[in-house]
């Protein structure tokens, strides 16, 4: 959980080295991407520090931005505290790449491409871990029926023992 934890939180900070090379400056960069439908839209180092503060987000309206979307998308990997709600992650991120195809950010769009790994990730991991669990349930039940067939088998020897006791002791 750790481990994965540091690598999720070592490649958000790589993606954002990276968003800010070749592009201009923060402020052009904002003011580009918030012009979409008069709404103000996140760059990926603005999302990258809202993943940081790593605080609970609601769940973005149908007029939230890709920004948005990828920023709840992330919190809710890392705040892995339960089990999250994979197809509500899974919509998020499928209708930020929609909006990402119209706006055209580069930032963005190299983090939900990680996002969209670490999800499949996960969904391995789980799909893995049901698999393992199956074949530990189905090899307890198989040891519980061999306790139960052991046990009849003791009473059986018993029952035998007890008749051979009886027939040496009457005359």
């Amino acid at each position: 959980m750790m481990k994965r934890l540091m690598g999720v939180m070592l490649l958000l900070s790589v993606l954002a080295g990276c968003s800010s090379l070749g592009r201009p400056g923060r402020e052009v960069a904002s003011a580009s991407v918030g012009r979409a439908a008069g709404r103000v839209c996140h760059d990926a180092e603005a999302v990258l520090a809202g993943v940081r503060r790593g605080r609970e987000l609601a769940l973005p309206g149908k007029d939230g931005c890709a920004g948005e979307r990828l920023r709840y998308v992330a919190v809710q990997l890392l705040n892995s505290d339960g089990r999250p709600d994979m197809a509500r992650l899974q919509q998020q991120l499928d209708l930020a790449t929609v909006q990402l195809r119209q706006e055209q950010s580069d930032g963005l769009t190299g983090l939900a491409a990680l996002l969209a790994a670490q999800m499949s990730e996960r969904r391995r991991h789980e799909e893995a871990a049901a698999r393992a669990n199956a074949q530990w349930l189905e090899q307890q039940r198989r040891a519980d029926e061999l306790a139960a067939k052991l046990d009849a088998l003791r009473l059986i020897e018993q029952s035998m023992a007890d008749k051979a006791q009886k027939k040496k002791i009457q005359p």
